[in-house]
């Protein structure tokens, strides 16, 4: 396949690169992110869909043009620890890029994030950066979470210096972006109608992305022709994010329509070309994976 690269495309990713990292885990939360119920999120104890050791791996893919590049893969686990003598659930995302990509924009990102037991509520995020040259560390402390007002100290060090230290606040639901893989699971898409739409707020750093979020109801997706999965379909717009091409409808994402709730699949239009996510495996995940259907050769 490398060698049927031209050199314009490899050109054109080479400018898309350097904010590469950035569309893509920002496309990976908004996969993992698809519904946020702003007033009725919070609750005293909540049942999660996932458990001790569970872990999801995802391989992500750019087009541009005709080709289509495995770009990445992301990794994302859970395990029940403590934070501050305080029962926790530790989810932790890795991303990486391929050989191809490597040659062009290295990228090895480590997320780590916890949540209570049992409400499932955020606490703090850390995340150590390390793409081509620029290496940082950033942190994520929660102050308050709740649907009219959210506020965390975000800070980053780079080169052992402090390069910002500020307060990040909205007046609704906010989450750090591998908070809101875990959390988005817990909530009951059975009361959602077709066209609902929702609104929710994302700190990454020093900054903020707005996400509207619209239900489109059941779908469907192949993996082969032996290979389905029945799943939940929604739209994400992007408020105000130079990474993609349209705000409106600038994503796609499909979860599974079963117990687990789990990523399948996400479609992003970015500026230059399309990157997707896919499920590529799982492992000791917490409920029978019914969503999945696999149909028998005759």
């Amino acid at each position: 396949m490398e060698q049927i690269i031209n050199r314009d495309l490899v050109c054109q990713t080479c400018l898309v690169c350097q904010d590469f990292s950035r569309d893509l885990r920002i496309c990976f939360v908004l996969l993992c992110s698809v519904f946020i119920v702003q007033a009725n999120i919070a609750q005293s104890t909540v049942v999660a869909p996932f458990h001790d050791g569970e872990e999801l791996c995802y391989d992500i893919h750019y087009k541009y043009g005709l080709v289509m590049l495995k770009a990445g893969s992301v990794r994302h686990s859970i395990d029940e620890t403590n934070y501050e003598k305080q029962s926790a659930y530790k989810a932790v995302l890795n991303f990486k890029t391929t050989s191809f990509f490597d040659k062009i924009f290295k990228i090895r990102d480590t997320l780590n994030s916890y949540i209570s037991i049992p409400e499932l509520v955020p606490i703090y995020h850390n995340r150590s950066v390390n793409e081509g040259n620029y290496h940082c560390r950033e942190e994520l402390i929660v102050n308050e979470h709740g649907s009219t007002y959210s506020e965390m100290r975000s800070k980053q060090e780079r080169n052992g210096k402090i390069r910002f230290d500020t307060i990040l606040s909205v007046n609704n639901l906010a989450y750090d972006i591998v908070n809101i893989f875990t959390y988005v699971r817990t909530l009951n898409y059975r009361t959602m109608n077709q066209g609902d739409s929702y609104k929710l707020t994302v700190f990454m750093g020093s900054e903020k992305a707005n996400i509207l979020i619209r239900y489109e109801g059941q779908s469907a997706i192949e993996e082969s022709k032996t290979v389905k999965y029945k799943a939940l379909k929604f739209a994400i717009d992007i408020v105000a994010d130079k990474a993609f091409d349209q705000a409106k409808n600038a994503m796609e994402a499909w979860i599974s329509d079963d117990e687990n709730r789990i990523p399948i699949k996400m479609v992003a239009k970015l500026k230059i070309g399309v990157a997707e996510a896919k499920l590529s495996s799982y492992k000791n995940i917490k409920n029978p994976f019914n969503a999945k259907i696999v149909i028998k050769n005759k």
